[in-house]
Order: structure tokens, then C-alpha cells, then sequence
């Protein structure tokens, strides 16, 4: 698994930001209609959690063979991935949006999990004048680089001390600004969020939230970054 992901960005005439999916397929297409995406041309990365509360789960997931499309890793993803050796993971799952997951044969599950240990869980592109982040959930490290070195160090366990991997799938501390300890990421101009559900996009420091619901509200964010 490719934990952090390299982008070129010169090789796409555009590339678009976008929101949690959560199985919200025709729901992308019409919004990509707006904005006249070229899919020839264009690029579109996602904050991840393709999958689980809307209907179109297997159909979101296909996008991950298209060459227009890329995604980080989000929490929902890793809960497919976990469910079958954590149960409490599993029921939490469940719970949230993921029943469709269990309806699904054990094959079809196993190659489900398969396919998102492949995505990585930070994508950075190089555009022409500025380079990009995109992340699930949160990141409290100040440097983008000693954040990227942290997270290939997986999911440790130090008391007190939440890992940079289980932040970026699962933290919401920046947004909610639970201690006054957040500042600017250097080391990157731009870092783009899903996870947390906003009414409208937000920036904290140089982090932008752009999660605005999709299967509650019915909402995509799409932001152009190049």
C-alpha cells in the first residue's frame, strides 16, 4: 500500500477537490455536469468515504477504476477493512451506513477490503505555484513532512498520544478547535478535509473543510485547485 500518494498536476487541464462520496453516485455526475468536467482531461480527488448511508455504494466504488478519479482513505473504508477481525468495529459499522457491506457475499466483502488497503490515506499534488494536501479527517502536526513521516508509522498505541494515521481517518480536534494548540501546516499551501459535516466550507488555518453532508443533504462541495 502506497500510504502517501504523488500527484503531477501538470499532467490534467483541471483538477477538482470533492467531498465525502458516501455512496451518492448520480449525485456526483450531475454536479460534475455542472461544472463541465472534462473526464478526457480533468482530475477529481476525493476526501474519502466513498461508501456507506447512500444507495449507490458498489457504484461509487467502481470509480476507483476510473483515471479520472483518486481518493484518500476515509474512516468508513477502513471500517470495511477491519470488520471482519474486530467485531465491535464491525457493529459500529453497521450502525453507520454500513449494512450494505454484510448483505454482500464474504468473497465480494474480501474483495472490497482488498481493494481500499490500496488507497493511501494522504494524497499531495504538485500544481504549477503551490502544492496541495488531501486528507480524511484532521491533522495536528505542523509540518506537513514530520506529518507524512508519522503516518507510515501506522497506528501505534502511546498513551496519551493520538497517531498521526488514526488522525487522519478519525480526528475532528482542528474543527472542533478543542485546545488552542492548532496553528498553520507548513510545508504545504492547502490541505482539503472531509469527515466532519459543515453547512458550507470552511477554512481553519490553511485547512479547508468541504464535507457539506452529500446522503443527508444532498450536497457536494467541488473545489477547483487547478
Amino acid at each position: 500500500m502506497e500510504v502517501v500518494k504523488s500527484i503531477d498536476g501538470q499532467q490534467f487541464s483541471a483538477i477538482y477537490v470533492v467531498g465525502d462520496l458516501h455512496g451518492c453516485l448520480s449525485l456526483l455526475m450531475q454536479e460534475l455536469k455542472k461544472i463541465n468536467f472534462d473526464f478526457q482531461n480533468d482530475l477529481l480527488i476525493c476526501t474519502g468515504d466513498l461508501v456507506d448511508r447512500g444507495n449507490e455504494n458498489l457504484e461509487c466504488i467502481g470509480l476507483l477504476d476510473e483515471p479520472w478519479f483518486s481518493t484518500v482513505r476515509g474512516n468508513h473504508e477502513e471500517m470495511c477493512i477491519r470488520a471482519p477481525v474486530d467485531h465491535k468495529i464491525k457493529d459500529i459499522h453497521a450502525r453507520n451506513g454500513g449494512q450494505w457491506f454484510y448483505q454482500l457475499s464474504l468473497t465480494r466483502q474480501s474483495e472490497i477490503s482488498t481493494r481500499f488497503q490500496q488507497l493511501p490515506l494522504v494524497i499531495e499534488v504538485q500544481l504549477k505555484n503551490k502544492k496541495i494536501g488531501v486528507v480524511h479527517a484532521d491533522i495536528d502536526i505542523h509540518d506537513w513532512n514530520a506529518f507524512k513521516k508519522d503516518i507510515l508509522q501506522g497506528d501505534y498505541k502511546i498513551s496519551g498520544i493520538t497517531s498521526a494515521y488514526s488522525n487522519a481517518l478519525w480526528g475532528r480536534g482542528r474543527i472542533r478547535q478543542q485546545s488552542a494548540h492548532y496553528d498553520s501546516v507548513e510545508n504545504i499551501d492547502e490541505i482539503y478535509l472531509g469527515h466532519t459535516i459543515v453547512k458550507e466550507p470552511i477554512k481553519v488555518d490553511n485547512c479547508y473543510y468541504i464535507d457539506v453532508g452529500s446522503s443527508f443533504t444532498k450536497k457536494l462541495c467541488i473545489v477547483k485547485v487547478q
